[in-house]
Order: C-alpha cells, then structure tokens, then sequence
C-alpha cells in the first residue's frame, strides 16, 4: 500500500510528528537545526525575491557562515509542475545534506518535493505523481513560513499547478516537515493584500476542517483555535502590519488552520477556489474567501448538531447566518474584492469555474453533497 493510500485510510488517526518552534526572533535558530541534522551542504529554496532583498537574509547567511549553502531558483506563486520538475532535476546529484524552505506556501511545498527528489532513490517527479510511486526517504526538511496562512509548514502536502490550469495535490507523510521555525517578525513586511488573502486562506482551511467529513475531537480543537485567533486579529494585521501582538496570533492561527487540514483536508470551497486562481489570477486565499460565505449558508443543513456552537462562539456570531455576514463583512474591511465581475470573472469565467470547480477529493470532504446546479446558484 502507498504511504498516501495509508494515511487516507487512517483518517480518524492524529499523526503530526513536526516539531514546532513559535516565537518572536526565532529565525537565526534555524543553524541550531542545521547542526543539530548534522548538515553540511545546504539547498535554500525561497520564495519569489522578495526575502533575498530583505535583511533578513543578511540574517540567514550569518546563520550559516561556514556552511556550504545555495539558493535555489526563485519559486514563484502555485508553481507549476513543469517547474517543480525542472528545478529537481537541476539540483539532482548536488549531494545536499538538507532542505530549507523560506516562504509562502509555494516555496514551502517546493522545498518539500525537493527533499523527496533529492534524497537519492533516483524517483522523478513524475514517478510520484502519475505513477504514485511511494516515498520511501527524504533529506532533512525545515519550513520557515514569512506569510501567515497556508500552514504548509505542519501539513503532509503539496499543491501544484499543471499545464491545463488544474491543481493537483501530493499527499504522503513523508511531507511532513521535521521542523516548522515560526517567527511572526518574518511576516510583518506583508503587504496588506497579502496578509488580507493569506489570512481568509487560513480562515477557510479552519472553517472547512470543522466541517469536513473527515474531522475528530482533535482536529476541531485546532481550527476552532484557528478561527478564533483569525476573526480577531486579521483586521489589525492589515490596518496596522507592525502590530507585533496580532502579527504573532495571525502566525499561530495559520499554523492551528495547518494542523487542522494536516489531519482532515480541505472541501468545496478549496476545489472552487482552484479554478479562480488558475484562470482567473486571484490569489489563493481571495478565490476561497469568495465563496467561503456562500458555502457557510449552503451547509447549514448539515451543521445542525450542537458541536456547531462552538464554531460559531469561536467567530462571536450564534449562527451560520451570522457567520457568513461576518465573513463577509471581514472581507469588506479588510479590501478584498467580492463581485466576481470586477475580478474579471464574467458569465463565461463562471462557466469555467464550474466546469473546473468539482475536484472529487475536496468536494467529498463537504458535509453536503455539491451539485452543479447548486454551485451555480452561488
């Protein structure tokens, strides 16, 4: 059986055997790890260019002086397939002693496929991902998020683009990180339509988690964790990005929502957000935030059980009702766009959107069963 196969089938089992380090300045602890792995030769994979031009890489290469280090080809956002292969194959035979990932999810889930590729069993990307060939080692891997959202750093996947605009997803424990380095100080340069889409990203997986068919008592706690600390501090992280108090909640609630979905998965609202993205530009987080409140009122004859209140207390609402007004009403505050023809999606961009928008694995997860026709009627 593949591992993948494996932790499908042990959906209800608790498995997360990352270790976490949250704090305020934590980043030049990063060489703590790398000696603690024993590593020499070191593969940087970051994001865009943005933490190259930063000063903390300036930070980072004090942290490794003595070390042999190189930075990867810049990742940019929902990497294709095309590129995540062309840039294993490019560092293949490199003899890495480990991986580290710094970045948004992109860059994390690529540094996360390089250390299975890299790791010398000679496997292609391919082989793992139209022939669902088992992972069977990786190099050490290190996560260091600078956005607060994905949650990429505690979970077992990787998204990736192909060619036809679709998302796939790759899903094996050996995804896991051995070490997610949280420090929200990284996140404080975010633009504020970053922190807006990648903060509803990680309010989504919270919210989507709770609901999923696949959640347990353990799971919840996470995303009700999640959404609390998302609902009240979000706002203040766009208004005000150098507030050092909700920047460290926002990281700690993207990291909860990353522990929620690491067991459970994302839903619908994940497989509609895929197609927005992909053809239409909108950021990840924005495409899911579009109709994460629709989704809250399709679902409510399926959120009738007690457990539900909870849910709502942790976003200070007593409804699902209240809850969607209040995602949309957070939206609005914080300038996501919400009219889909304003985002350059009209009558035929919706077409597409339903035509790509039921991805079987997602859409399963929903705990009431989608159809076109109610999709449409969003």
């Amino acid at each position: 059986m593949a591992p993948s196969e494996g932790l499908r089938q042990m959906s209800k089992f608790y498995r997360n055997p990352t270790t976490i380090l949250l704090e305020n300045g934590a980043f030049p602890k990063i060489a703590d790890w790398v000696h603690l792995v024993g590593a020499k030769k070191i593969l940087l994979v970051l994001g865009g260019k943005f933490f190259k031009g930063s000063s903390y890489f300036g930070v980072l290469k004090e942290a490794l002086r003595g070390l042999d280090w190189q930075v990867s080809t810049p990742v940019s956002e929902n990497p294709k397939i095309s590129f995540v292969r062309e840039f294993s194959e490019k560092f293949r035979g490199a003899s890495f002693d480990c991986v580290i990932g710094i970045g948004g999810g992109s860059a994390i889930d690529t540094a996360k496929m390089a250390a299975v590729i890299l790791a010398g069993d000679a496997a292609t990307l391919d082989d793992y991902i139209v022939s669902k060939k088992a992972f069977k080692k990786r190099l050490p891997l290190a996560a260091v998020p600078t956005t607060a959202g994905t949650g990429s750093e505690v979970t077992p996947y990787v998204s990736l683009s192909t060619q036809d605009r679709k998302k796939i997803t790759v899903t094996d424990p050996q995804l896991f990180p051995d070490l997610a380095l949280l420090d929200p100080l990284l996140t404080h340069t975010m633009p504020a339509p970053v922190s807006a889409s990648t903060g509803m990203d990680a309010l989504s997986q919270a919210i989507e988690s709770f609901w999923s068919v696949h959640h347990t008592g353990l799971s919840d706690t996470h995303a009700l964790r999640a959404v609390s600390l998302v609902t009240r501090h979000l706002e203040t992280v766009v208004a005000k990005p150098g507030d050092a108090q909700a920047r460290f909640a926002m990281a700690l609630g993207s990291c909860e929502s990353g522990l929620a979905i690491a067991q459970t998965a994302t839903t619908a609202v994940h497989s509609v957000s895929y197609p927005i993205t992909e053809h239409f530009g909108v950021p990840h987080g924005h495409a899911c935030a579009l109709t994460l409140a629709e989704f809250i009122r399709f679902n409510e004859p399926s959120m009738q059980d007690s457990r539900y209140d909870s849910l709502w207390k942790a976003m200070g609402v007593s409804s699902a009702f209240g809850a969607a007004e209040f995602v949309e009403g957070l939206m609005g505050k914080i300038g996501l766009e919400r009219r889909l023809s304003k985002l350059g999606i009209d009558r035929k961009g919706m077409g597409v959107v339903l035509q790509n928008g039921f991805r079987p694995d997602r859409v399963k997860n929903n705990p009431r069963e989608l159809t076109t026709e109610a999709l449409k009627s969003m």
